[in-house]
């Protein structure tokens, strides 16, 4: 075996790093094995059963789109040992902690700019996944411009991509799309893989539907579900259920439920508990929110899917999907008629729970209104009511308005029965 190879990791160790490089990227272990390597040889790779060949690593990187390095031993920086040892037991808290840590330490030594914001990407998913928005936002800008600086189009296109996500979710939508748009020019003129460019489409649809450009955004989402039908688009199961959640969104703000339900189950249905826990919660987070937003409510399959994600957040829940949990329960709660439940669960939610969206925020301020006027306490939460949607009227965001005008009109109809 040449040089190279005989610096990979050996067995059980490259078998975790395998393993955690696919589960990132949203491969299954058939996707990943292609036509090249069969799915049975792949996961004795994975358990460590067999070592690696120099031909098989190589086709590996070339699948995962990642350098050999991320398969070789890592003796030399601390940040590297970190990094390696992040993607193999995951982005918890403790190693969040341990790469800021490290981070601090080498911020004065001569530490490669690739793996500086290989780390720094790493610690970004970390506060993604701990509701730490704030401090997400800012990683994420210097993230941009360590990229820059590399003169890497894949790192300049995904830091990009990954700080128009977070400006959309704080409410930043004009600067989403600045850098969304950037990072998809890059993606094409660069010739990237094409999950990057789906990526940054899916980030784009996202922010035409925030800016109530509806029409545009269901005739994107259309078409990219239309690649998942017929074929043309081979991506991570990851991806396809993104494609497909993305859809349903836009398809319950535009008012078409049917569509948006009928999307939401495929997506449901496609993605396997075992394989992304962590994302088929989120899922079922998503769909029970569409379902309590339809005209009319549909209570019961909102229930189930909120059943679903409470027995898996205890697992793999972080405090933010904790919250959104919370909201959602509150949310049927008062839907179901069960006022005094509704204020005994929006009470456990702080004043600005920690990883809420902005519109989630919004929304639980809303509620908050809803419950004080069936409660009795109708002129503050009234005017409360009013004041949010004549906000969002001179924002333009008329889908938002129309929604804060009916939950007035339901929590007064509600308070004189």
């Amino acid at each position: 075996m040449s040089n190279g190879v005989d610096q990979i990791l050996q067995q059980p160790l490259f078998g975790r790093r395998l393993r955690a490089l696919r589960l990132a990227q949203g491969f299954s272990q058939v996707q990943l094995a292609g036509t090249e390597i069969s799915p049975a040889y792949l996961s004795r790779l994975e358990s460590g059963a067999r070592p690696p060949t120099e031909r098989v690593v190589a086709y590996l990187c070339e699948k995962l789109k990642v350098s050999s390095a991320s398969f070789q031993t890592t003796t030399g920086s601390s940040l590297a040992r970190v990094l390696a040892t992040v993607m193999t037991v995951g982005e918890s808290p403790a190693m969040a902690a341990v790469l800021e840590e490290t981070l601090l330490q080498e911020q004065e030594e001569d530490v490669d700019a690739v793996l500086r914001w290989q780390a720094q990407w790493a610690l970004a998913r970390c506060y993604q996944t701990q509701g730490r928005m704030t401090e997400e936002l800012a990683l994420l800008h210097e993230m941009t411009a360590l990229g820059d600086r590399t003169g890497l189009p894949e790192l300049r296109a995904r830091s990009r991509v990954r700080l128009a996500r977070r400006l959309r979710g704080s409410g930043d939508v004009a600067g989403a799309r600045a850098h969304a748009e950037e990072g998809l020019a890059l993606a094409e003129a660069s010739g990237l893989p094409h999950r990057d460019i789906v990526e940054a489409l899916l980030t784009l649809i996202s922010i035409e539907a925030e800016e109530g450009q509806l029409a545009q955004a269901r005739a994107d989402a259309d078409r990219m579900v239309g690649t998942l039908s017929d074929g043309s688009a081979k991506l991570p199961l990851r991806l396809q259920v993104e494609v497909l959640w993305t859809a349903s969104s836009v398809c319950a703000r535009q008012g078409d439920h049917t569509a948006a339900a009928a999307t939401m189950t495929r997506a449901l249905a496609a993605l396997p508990g075992n394989e992304d826990p962590v994302l088929w919660m989120r899922l079922r987070l998503a769909a029970a929110s569409m379902y309590l937003r339809m005209d009319p409510r549909d209570t019961q399959e909102a229930r189930l899917r909120l059943d679903e994600a409470e027995a898996v957040s205890v697992l793999v829940g972080m405090p933010v999907h904790q919250n959104e949990l919370l909201l959602l329960q509150c949310q049927l709660a008062f839907c179901e008629g069960r006022f005094d439940d509704a204020h005994t669960l929006s009470g456990r939610l702080d004043d600005n729970p920690e990883g809420l969206s902005v519109r989630d925020q919004l929304r639980l301020d809303v509620l908050r209104d809803q419950i004080e006027i069936v409660r009795g306490d109708h002129a503050a939460a009234v005017a409360d009511l009013e004041r949010i949607a004549k906000e969002a009227q001179r924002s333009v965001n008329v889908e938002l308005s129309a929604e804060v005008w009916r939950a007035l009109a339901e929590a007064l109809k509600l308070a004189e029965s």
